[in-house]
């Protein structure tokens, strides 16, 4: 299969393979993009009063940057990306919410997705976010 790669820096999609191993990564990854999702929600909900502010945070930051180290390793294998390759992609994913938007779509891809059902379901939950209601 062929997957977009321009949020990486290349042109070109990269190709590959579909495997077992590759399926079962893609679902370690969204165990790591779901958690930090949590984490972020959590983030939200603390308050800079609060006793274990300075702690939570910490953690946050901390799981953060084991996401980021986390998800460079993961586009690696996925599209066995030499040193050279991990430059530009370091370059071109400029943060934590960059990384997680292109990851999320690579394991889309590699969990069966075509490019078309995945623009789909982001406009149908675009379209949701911007009907709801914001009073609630």
């Amino acid at each position: 299969m062929k997957i977009k790669a321009n949020a990486m820096g290349f042109q070109k999609p990269f190709t590959v393979k579909p495997s077992v191993k590759k399926y079962k990564l893609a679902n370690k990854m969204l165990i790591k993009v779901l958690k930090m999702q949590a984490l972020f929600t959590k983030a939200d909900a603390i308050k800079p009063s609060d006793d274990h502010y300075v702690d939570a945070i910490t953690d946050i930051l901390e799981s953060e940057d084991q996401f980021m180290d986390d998800g460079m390793k993961f586009l690696q294998e996925t599209f066995r990306l030499n040193d050279k390759q991990m430059e530009v992609v370091e370059s071109h994913l400029t943060d934590s919410n960059s990384l997680a938007d292109y990851i999320s779509y690579v394991i889309q891809r590699v969990k069966g997705a075509s490019d078309q059902q995945i623009e789909a379901d982001e406009k149908r939950t675009r379209q949701e976010r911007k009907n709801q209601d914001p009073k609630k």
